[in-house]
């Protein structure tokens, strides 16, 4: 099935970023309860789904025009917000490298709130953007 309408990849793109926010939440209770579980199938599928649907509303996006309209328009929160969230992402870096080459045993909690406030952040960023392309459309 092609999705050619950007309105149609926008919709898909969103809803492939929350099915990937929401893979999470079978580890997190199944972690919460006790259980032994692996983060890669979760992480996997949440890469998938969050990739996946930046990739269908920048298709959108350039299916529109707006890319380059957006390069025009708030080109600094743009950027502010793209440097936070990959700051963000980064985040994991220092974890993994302590966690699996290194082989300490560390508390995820400070990787988890670092990553958190990079992502969230930036993206709260960029939705001030789309919100204020929102409003002047109408």
């Amino acid at each position: 099935m092609m999705i050619t309408s950007p309105s149609n990849r926008r919709l898909a793109g969103r809803i492939l970023i929350w099915l990937g926010v929401l893979a999470w939440a079978p580890f997190i209770y199944l972690a919460g309860n006790g259980q032994q579980v692996s983060i890669f199938p979760f992480l996997g599928a949440h890469l998938a789904g969050v990739l996946g649907g930046v990739w269908l509303r920048a298709s959108a996006d350039r299916m529109e025009g707006l890319d380059q309209q957006h390069a025009r328009h708030g080109k600094w929160r743009r950027l502010l917000s793209r440097v936070m969230i990959y700051l963000g992402v980064l985040a994991w870096a220092p974890y993994f490298y302590l966690e699996k080459i290194v082989g300490l045993d560390v508390q995820i909690g400070p990787f988890l709130a670092a990553h958190l406030t990079g992502v969230l952040g930036g993206v709260a960023l960029r939705a001030s953007l789309e919100f204020e392309r929102f409003n002047s459309s109408k």
